[in-house]
């Protein structure tokens, strides 16, 4: 079994479709693809792989838990092959990770971790707005995390990322604010395909874009409260 986790789709690429793995691949080899990807890249690497009639087969699982999920190995795997595949292959992904999902052919995984950075880069960017001006107002920062995780402005990040980073000023690079907003441009390139209407995504980008421009990229991605703090 071969596991590989890059940056992004044209690492990907170079490591399956050129003088890379494939090229010296024994009989019978199991390619794992952990990357944050477009969910049409994977299909195009499967399909590659099935012409050359080599016998490789080839999976889609993206993670999600960052790098403490990684050193722990409770990550979020999600699984994008054949039931077969998944069942045979199912020690290998308990061994790295805590929830195993399988979400159906190859590229169904990508998609759905592309999906939900969508969602964690946009709750994420309007989190550190939120905190500006609530600083700004006076609220304390105890007192707006204790009301607003029990109302209907609660979510994921406000009750985890936001008291971790945002309100120590603590961005220490585990997810790299480039790569959050590479993923986000995965989102707006693959619902431009589909002619998908994103006015809301496509500012999202746009602010990640922007601190990146200013230097942030090698940040933590929750860095852009920070840049946003700067730029009251």
């Amino acid at each position: 079994v071969v596991i590989t986790i890059v940056p992004a789709d044209q690492e990907i690429l170079c490591l399956y479709k050129e003088d890379g793995i494939l090229l010296n691949a024994k009989p019978g080899l199991i390619c794992i693809d952990m990357t944050s990807a477009k969910g049409t890249t994977k299909q195009a690497i499967a399909q590659y792989i099935e012409q050359t009639e080599k016998d490789v087969q080839f999976i889609d699982a993206p993670v999600s838990g960052g790098v403490a999920g990684a050193e722990a190995g409770t990550l979020t795997i999600m699984v994008g092959c054949t039931d077969e595949q998944f069942e045979e292959n199912r020690d290998i992904f308990n061994a790295m990770g805590k929830k195993i999902i399988h979400t159906g052919g190859v590229g169904s995984a990508s998609n759905i971790k592309m999906l939900n950075q969508m969602l964690n880069a946009a709750n994420t960017a309007i989190a550190a707005e939120v905190l500006c001006i609530a600083r700004d107002l006076g609220v304390d920062d105890k007192v707006l995390s204790e009301v607003v995780n029990q109302s209907s402005g609660g979510s994921f990040v406000f009750e985890k990322n936001v008291p971790k980073y945002m309100m120590t000023g603590n961005h220490t690079p585990g997810f790299r604010l480039d790569l959050m907003k590479k993923d986000v441009g995965l989102f707006i390139d693959t619902a431009k395909e589909i002619s998908g209407f994103t006015p809301v995504s496509n500012l999202v980008y746009q602010l990640y874009r922007a601190a990146s421009n200013q230097g942030a990229g090698d940040k933590n991605y929750t860095y852009i409260h920070k840049w946003l703090e700067e730029n009251q």
